[in-house]
């Protein structure tokens, strides 16, 4: 008979022909003999740095001033002077020239898309999103900053749209924790906003329910533990996604989604503009 694979704990299994109820658990494969047992082993799992692994290093990035020079959106006097007032605004670049009316916001986009080596539009039909897949659930959707608007089932391609910057983490994440690629492509922050609100996944809380949020660790391990007792056996992987770690839990009948914020950063996933504009993302293309 194996031990519960809980270090600290050691206890034996019982023999198959035990009752239920001190039958265990079954968590990433391996038998815990407790609800307790399992909650420690997901914290350890939290714990650990869940960071998808980066490409290899690519050439550094054009800074977003010489772009526009180089598009001839700007000249290089209005650049010295929007960078002069940027030191006493805190915004970035991009937001500065758009504040000051010193850019044609299309333009901004244009040089934001070439500086992260990714499509744009300057218009977007939200309803190809309300038509496109929905298979995430909403929040793991807003958390991530990348919104469906089409997919590619032979490559495995997921097209979204997101904002500037380019949330490199998050698709890696997606890329780990569902094995789709994310090709994007950047639009303005009042066209994710729309985006966002538009993107209903019916089929998401159908197969996966609601993604649930919770503060910290403890708060997550302690949920990952409710579920495997629930079901007797779940697998469990996450990734982090700059102000959230994501985790899926798999279990014979079930696939659900947890977000766990930082303790720093307790608000909720993007749900409205005045969340985004709390979360700092304003003015995301900047």
């Amino acid at each position: 008979m194996p031990r519960c694979a809980d270090a600290a704990c050691g206890r034996w299994r019982p023999e198959i022909l035990a009752p239920r109820w001190v039958a265990g658990i079954r968590f990433n494969g391996r038998w815990y003999c407790s609800r307790g047992c399992v909650e420690h082993a997901a914290r350890e799992g939290l714990d650990a740095p869940a960071i998808p692994a980066a490409p290899a290093a690519a050439l550094p990035q054009l800074k977003l001033g010489v772009l526009l020079r180089h598009l001839g959106a700007i000249s290089e006097e209005t650049l010295t002077s929007a960078l002069e007032s940027q030191r006493e605004s805190g915004l970035r670049l991009g937001a500065e020239l758009r504040r000051r009316d010193l850019a044609a916001p299309d333009a901004i986009l244009r040089a934001l898309a070439a500086q992260g080596g990714i499509s744009y539009f300057t218009t977007f039909d939200v309803g190809r999103v309300t038509r496109g897949p929905a298979w995430l659930p909403a929040e793991t959707v807003r958390a991530l900053g990348l919104v469906p608007f089409e997919v590619d089932e032979a490559q495995k391609k997921l097209r979204v749209v997101c904002s500037a910057p380019v949330p490199r983490t998050a698709m890696r994440a997606l890329l780990k924790l569902t094995g789709w690629t994310a090709e994007a492509y950047l639009v303005d922050d009042e066209v994710l906003l729309d985006a966002l609100q538009a993107y209903r996944p019916v089929r998401a809380i159908e197969q996966f329910g609601e993604a649930i949020t919770v503060a910290g660790v403890a708060a997550a391990a302690a949920r990952v533990a409710d579920t495997a007792v629930a079901g007797r056996a779940v697998t469990m992987r996450s990734a982090n996604c700059d102000r959230y770690t994501w985790v899926r839990l798999e279990g014979p009948a079930h696939v659900s989604d947890l977000l766990v914020s930082r303790p720093q950063d307790r608000t909720p996933p993007i749900a409205s503009e005045a969340g985004w504009k709390e979360r700092g993302h304003a003015r995301r293309i900047v």
